[in-house]
């Protein structure tokens, strides 16, 4: 599985676009946030990832990918602006990074590193089962991102992917105000324009899963 980073919307399309035609499976991220929540339950072959991101720079990447223990084995590509110094590209490779693509990224060159890099579906089937490992704490209870999967006094129950994305970022954001706007771009991936009509729904619709395995979620979210 490829991930790509980008905080352009066009790149992230485009890149994505013809990744997926050559049938390599392909997520995609626009900041150094959604990414942490990701590699939760994702474990990428390859990161192609933007030097300098909406809310942080590659650095941040590469230390949450060995901080998820997914070093070396998870290959970096850094797409930086042109005229990136060479002493950026050096600090990127002591870092982590496998390569230093500058703009314009000319597309057959990205493409011969994932030729290099990716390896056979078979094998990146076997990494994602290994990530049924992961848990998150909420609430009382026990999440499993991946299965989407919730379990609290012996109870279990299914979520949808809405409300396991709303949790990872409410488990990522202890005793912090998280706006309409953090909620609508993290969740949605849309920016909020006034309407919370769909993120109160969600909300109600977490609380009455939640509820049905004994936990009262306005005890835990305020």
């Amino acid at each position: 599985m490829i991930l790509l980073v980008s905080h352009i919307v066009r790149e992230r399309t485009a890149f994505a676009a013809l990744f997926e035609d050559r049938g390599w499976p392909t997520l995609r991220c626009e900041s150094v946030r959604a990414v942490s929540r990701l590699l939760r339950r994702s474990r990428p072959r390859v990161v192609i990832t933007r030097q300098r991101l909406g809310d942080g720079y590659s650095d941040d990447i590469i230390a949450l990918l060995k901080e998820a223990r997914l070093l070396p084995a998870t290959r970096i590509i850094v797409l930086a602006a042109a005229g990136t110094p060479s002493t950026t590209e050096v600090r990127q490779l002591a870092l982590g990074a496998d390569c230093l693509l500058r703009d314009p990224v000319r597309t057959e060159v990205l493409l011969a590193y994932l030729l290099k890099f990716h390896r056979p579906v078979r094998a990146v089937k076997a990494e994602s089962n290994s990530a049924r490992d992961r848990t998150l704490s909420f609430s009382g209870a026990t999440v499993h991102p991946i299965d989407r999967l919730l379990q609290h006094d012996q109870h279990s129950i299914s979520l949808t992917p809405r409300e396991v994305q709303l949790i990872e970022l409410l488990v990522q954001s202890p005793g912090e105000i998280l706006t309409y706007d953090q909620l609508y771009h993290e969740i949605l991936s849309r920016h909020f324009a006034g309407d919370t009509s769909n993120m109160r729904v969600l909300l109600r619709k977490l609380s009455q899963s939640v509820a049905r395995v004994g936990i009262v979620l306005p005890q835990w979210v305020e």
